[in-house]
């Protein structure tokens, strides 16, 4: 071995960046600690994995983890040599300095081996790809007779009948064998720089880019870009600038957007975005009373919580489909208090039944229903196709919505939105006081993995204490509706628009 170990990871990970692979090697304290939304990714690909492995039966699973490394290769080489396993789990194999633990080898009839790589996606990408490519050169180089390769995903077209999880129907083999082999002729050279790099005292001088977040963002980003000097408002605050362009005023030296020349293609917004930032002010450049004219009274203001399980759990989903289970509503009446009602499923049933029923009920059938974005309008489409005794009611709710984003995005621009028009940008600049920094859970990724951790959870005082901060959460979305719609009518006055 010419250098420290890899991994099928950590190759990975220098085929993306040789300064990411170091790090990983020598200085993995300085990496960023994986947040709880990204610990539910990895927790999610271990359930899928072994799930996966149900698919099988007589499967012999290599149980020795990554610090037994030597365990587990004379595990492997112990059930090889018996050769009564129809398949091996997390099998370990080692070749020129690079282990790697395959997710399953499975014994052919005509013999050799299939070499599967489990993935808790729905598509097959180019980087699951060069997955495999490693793994199938560390077999064969390690004398294991690999004749088949493929990259195991979820097919999204599979429905969940409510009962049972048809395994065959769930999972979808997307062959890779020709892809994979393909690298192979370049595997040991870049192998080799790999090790040699390695055994260097030094980290290499790499600087930040945009392979930082290709193909996974990197986890030692924060350290490497710890010193820099930001612009004040830099291009990327651009709404929807494209690569092209983005490549063409990098390559000019330009970094700020208040030096992007006059004569340079920019779209109408990316244009208003430009002066704002060369002014120092807001602009109010469209016409906001003309598009909130469109408001009918009574007014009530949307927002749903999702999550989204990878394996289906409800009659007629579909892996990653998003299941609401929360909704939040506040209303306004002409002379009457803002009024406030919610629903949070607290069961592990299917919500959407009784979460639309109390929908329906919440929004009544006069007024508009204001959100932000057209994700509510998602969610309701979908719980209409979902429960046909319900589509009327609620194709009738979906008529009435009126989203706020276009009136924003179209009729007002500040520079403190910083290229953004998420209601988390806009709102601490058109209703001061109004944040989420208050509040234990502030995103609705962050919502999401906890109420699956409180559907999941043995503690009662557990589940109690989040659902309360998933509903105050949730309110706080609709209460900052109100306050938009509120702000949005006074900059309107005020600009005589």
């Amino acid at each position: 071995m010419r250098g420290p170990r890899l991994s099928k990871s950590r190759f990975i990970s220098g085929t993306q960046c040789h300064l990411r692979l170091w790090y990983e090697t020598h200085r993995p304290d300085l990496r960023s600690k994986p947040d709880e939304v990204l610990r539910a990714v990895f927790d999610t690909g271990h359930e899928v994995g072994r799930l996966a492995c149900r698919l099988y039966p007589g499967g012999h699973d290599v149980d020795h983890d990554h610090r037994h490394i030597p365990e587990a290769l004379q595990e492997t080489c112990s059930v090889l040599e018996a050769g009564s396993a129809p398949a091996l789990f997390e099998a370990a194999f080692e070749h020129q300095g690079v282990v790697v633990r395959a997710d399953v080898i499975e014994r052919l009839p005509a013999g050799g081996w299939r070499l599967v790589e489990v993935k808790s996606s729905t598509r097959l990408k180019d980087v699951f790809v060069r997955d495999a490519a490693v793994q199938l050169w560390v077999l064969k180089g390690a004398g294991l007779d690999v004749r088949d390769a493929g990259v195991l995903t979820l097919e999204r077209d599979y429905v969940h009948d409510g009962a049972t999880l048809n395994l065959e129907a769930l999972f979808r083999l997307h062959p890779v064998f020709d892809k994979a082999q393909a690298y192979l002729g370049t595997m040991g050279a870049e192998v080799s720089g790999m090790q040699r790099m390695l055994s260097r005292p030094a980290a290499p001088d790499i600087a930040p880019g945009n392979h930082c977040f290709e193909p996974y963002e990197c986890p030692f980003h924060a350290h490497c870009t710890r010193d820099a000097i930001l612009p004040d408002h830099g291009i990327a605050e651009l709404p929807r600038l494209d690569a092209e362009h983005r490549e063409e005023l990098v390559a000019a030296g330009v970094e700020e957007i208040r030096d992007v020349p006059r004569d340079f293609p920019l779209t109408g917004l990316q244009r208003i975005v430009r002066q704002t930032i060369r002014e120092g002010r807001a602009a109010t450049h469209g016409d906001i009373t003309g598009a909130l004219a469109g408001i009918e009274t009574p007014v009530r203001y949307l927002d749903f919580e999702t999550f989204a399980p990878a394996i289906p759990r409800f009659a007629g989903t579909r892996p990653f489909d998003a299941v609401p289970f929360l909704f939040s509503v506040h209303s306004e009446r002409h002379g009457k208090p803002l009024a406030h009602t919610d629903y949070l499923h607290e069961s592990n049933d299917d919500p959407r039944p009784e979460l639309a029923d109390r929908l329906i009920e919440a929004l009544g059938s006069e007024g508009s229903v204001c959100t932000y974005s057209g994700y509510e309008r998602r969610v309701i489409r979908e719980l209409g196709e979902a429960l046909p005794d319900r589509t009327g009611d609620l194709r009738s709710i979906e008529a009435r919505l009126f989203d706020l984003l276009p009136v924003v995005r179209d009729g007002y621009y500040h520079p403190e939105f910083r290229g953004s028009f998420s209601i988390k940008a806009v709102l601490p600049v058109l209703a001061a006081g109004m944040s989420y920094g208050d509040l234990a859970i502030s995103q609705g990724r962050t919502a999401a993995v906890r109420y699956a951790a409180a559907l999941a959870t043995a503690d009662p005082e557990d589940r109690r204490r989040t659902f309360e901060d998933l509903r105050a959460y949730c309110a706080r979305d609709t209460l900052a509706l109100v306050k938009l719609r509120t702000a949005l009518v006074n900059l309107a006055r005020e600009s005589g628009n």
